[in-house]
């Protein structure tokens, strides 16, 4: 019996507003413990497919599927279905300079439990948790 995976992508594909294809019939599953590496040239759809995964953008065609739910603008639309989602899922830019926008490194890691409602002890702790685990507790005050 498998477990019901992470994101299912039936026939995905993407098209931009000014007709160009960027994915076309993407199928894949992606399960719990699985490492999954996306490889290709500049301009062939892995950033998009990143956004896809991320619910930044939703696919032209096809369908998306994430926790065994669907991933789409309507459900996204949901406050409850947001959240459990968000809570999930997260973006890493892969450009340092567009991914910070805090004054700080300690703002920066307390910025998404911020967002999920969590209280400031639990961020703090969280954020001394997480600098402690990556070994950067001497950059919190960094920029």
């Amino acid at each position: 019996m498998s477990a019901t995976p992470l994101f299912q992508l039936s026939r995905v594909g993407y098209e931009y507003p000014n007709g160009g294809v960027a994915l076309r019939n993407i199928d894949l599953t992606l399960v719990a413990g699985e490492c999954l590496a996306l490889l290709g040239a500049n301009g062939c759809g892995k950033s998009t497919l990143i956004k896809l995964l991320n619910g930044l953008q939703f696919p032209t065609s096809g369908q998306i599927t994430a926790f065994g739910h669907a991933l789409s603008a309507v459900e996204l639309r949901n406050p409850q279905t947001n959240s459990r989602f968000r809570s999930r899922v997260g973006y890493v830019f892969q450009n340092a300079d567009a991914q910070l926008f805090s004054p700080t490194v300690y703002e920066e890691l307390a910025f998404a439990p911020l967002q999920m409602g969590l209280n400031r002890e639990e961020v703090a702790k969280r954020v001394h948790d997480i600098a402690d685990l990556l070994r950067v507790t001497h950059l919190l005050e960094r920029a």
